[in-house]
């Protein structure tokens, strides 16, 4: 291999980001050390790696000892979470903040979360979430997003980057141009949003405009296909990322949305996708979560490897091919060096506990300022109640449906009972799987009724209905976004929470018991 060969190779290895199978317990794989030796630019942490704080920490070490590498996670507070995959996390997620609208509040949650990031040994939060949630059907963005008003969803966008960033931990805000008007979840296809430039202008590109001009470190592209601006998903498009860079003036690093989702692996092929990925303009392309390349075969499994080593063929062959031209590579790997030695800078920062419990008590606020009513809910419940839950859809981008609310009224309630409407497909923390849930089977008794956004799924719409028929004085727990203030007519009794994370649970248990 010739000296040409090598630093072709090494740019190759510096523009890609692999999950990984391993812990700070078993350890990180052998291929993954060799490749970080090689220049590799990023890892992506899932719920699969993280162990305790100081194991997973560890495993950070390591990975920073074989060399200057990007350890980046999806570390968004409420619904998406990996760092809390078995518990939920501590973090109010962005509606509820978005609904509180107190950027402070934000703030104190995002210096949190950074703090925690940088305590397990990551450098790249991949978040805020800074999409506007127009369509409040969405069935994957829901309440990751602050809101619908696009400049609400701006100056919470800006203060999750500015805060995160002050305490050494690098900012991602997701998804360019917006994922907000979409009913399709680009984890399972492809998706459109067909509004005109102007549209585009004054709702979707306002909250990166805001997050940008806050100094964010990073942007995620979207696998979504605007036609007003190219018939490419954003992720492959040109045109798009240079409305990025000339029209907002962003100078860092483009990361792309997983390849391995199907809105790319299953239209143009993983591999295809990353070459084109990187012809577009994007500096750091997340490969996605090990064992699901090509659209999600969960016994076609391994550590990451495959699909690392299919993306750096790729890339190689592109540039041999002359389809890839190498200067695009040397731009993109300068980017990914300079944000990895901004974050090196900040790595050894000294943990600030205060800072962890301020963003704690910050999100038990926001998820009390959050809980909107209707009817007689406050302390409602008194004693045992039979808990139904109606929700059928996950959040493919968390994995599973959240318990917390259901095991905190549980806890609160003794001698209460929980019934499920639908019987839950099997799902993995961040990968696609087929729904396979069943239903709905209706339960004789019904006091409080769970549901998610009951329009973005009308069979969980129809359950809904059928056990307001059957116990019209059941209080409904809404978890989700309204699509309005007279959002469920039919229900007497509604609390409205924004959210399903642990600061969710908690404040809803305190309203309703009466605590």
């Amino acid at each position: 291999m010739t000296q040409a060969d090598r630093a072709v190779r090494r740019l190759a290895h510096t523009v890609l980001m692999p999950g990984f199978g391993g812990t700070g317990t078993s350890g990180p794989p052998a291929w993954l050390l060799t490749a970080i030796g090689e220049g590799l630019g990023s890892v992506c942490w899932f719920g699969h790696n993280v162990t305790d704080r100081a194991g997973t920490a560890a495993l950070a070490a390591r990975l920073h000892a074989a060399g200057d590498v990007l350890v980046a996670l999806d570390e968004e507070g409420g619904t998406v979470t990996r760092l809390h995959v078995a518990e939920g996390s501590p973090h109010a997620g962005a509606a509820s903040l978005g609904h509180a609208d107190d950027p402070a509040l934000t703030a104190a949650v995002a210096r949190s979360i950074a703090q925690e990031v940088r305590a397990y040994g990551a450098d790249l939060v991949l978040g805020p979430v800074a999409d506007v949630n127009a369509d409040p059907a969405n069935p994957v963005i829901g309440v990751r997003s602050y809101g619908a008003d696009p400049h609400l969803v701006g100056r919470h966008a800006a203060a999750f980057v500015e805060a995160a960033q002050a305490e050494g931990v690098a900012a991602c805000a997701k998804h360019f141009p917006g994922h907000g008007d979409t009913k399709t979840d680009t984890h399972a296809g492809l998706a459109v949003v067909d509004v005109s430039p102007e549209r585009l202008r004054a709702r979707e590109l306002v909250p990166f405009a805001a997050a940008v001009a806050a100094g964010a470190k990073a942007i995620m592209t979207a696998h979504i296909v605007f036609p007003a601006l190219d018939d490419a998903p954003a992720t492959l498009s040109p045109a798009v990322l240079r409305l990025l860079r000339e029209e907002l003036g962003f100078t860092g690093v483009v990361v792309s949305d997983a390849i391995d989702m199907r809105a790319i692996s299953r239209t143009i092929g993983f591999a295809e996708g990353v070459v084109r990925t990187l012809a577009a303009g994007v500096d750091l392309v997340c490969l996605g979560n090990p064992g699901m390349p090509l659209g999600g075969d969960a016994a076609d499994t391994d550590d990451g490897e495959r699909d690392f080593r299919t993306a750096l063929d790729a890339i190689l062959t592109a540039v041999a091919d002359g389809r890839l031209p190498r200067a695009r590579l040397e731009e993109a790997a300068a980017r990914v060096r300079d944000l990895a030695a901004w974050s090196a800078r900040h790595r050894t920062a000294p943990v600030d506990e205060a800072v962890l419990a301020a963003g704690h008590a910050a999100s038990a606020d926001a998820a009390r300022r959050a809980l909107s009513t209707r009817g007689d809910v406050a302390g409602a419940l008194r004693g045992p109640v039979r808990l139904v839950d109606a929700r059928r859809r996950r959040n493919i981008a968390s994995g599973r449906l959240g318990d917390h609310v259901a095991d905190t009224l549980l806890a609160r309630l003794p001698g209460s009972t929980l019934a499920a409407v639908f019987t839950r497909g099997a799902a993995t923390e961040g990968r696609v799987t087929e729904e396979t849930a069943d239903g709905p089977v209706l339960p004789e008794a019904a006091d409080v009724v769970l549901v998610g956004t009951p329009h973005a799924d009308p069979e969980q719409a129809r359950a809904l209905d059928a056990l307001l028929d059957a116990h019209p004085d059941a209080l409904v727990v809404c978890l989700g976004w309204p699509a309005g203030p007279g959002d469920l007519p039919r229900a007497r009794r509604i609390v409205f929470t924004y959210g399903d994370a642990r600061p969710n649970a908690e404040a809803l248990a305190d309203l309703l018991t009466g605590a």
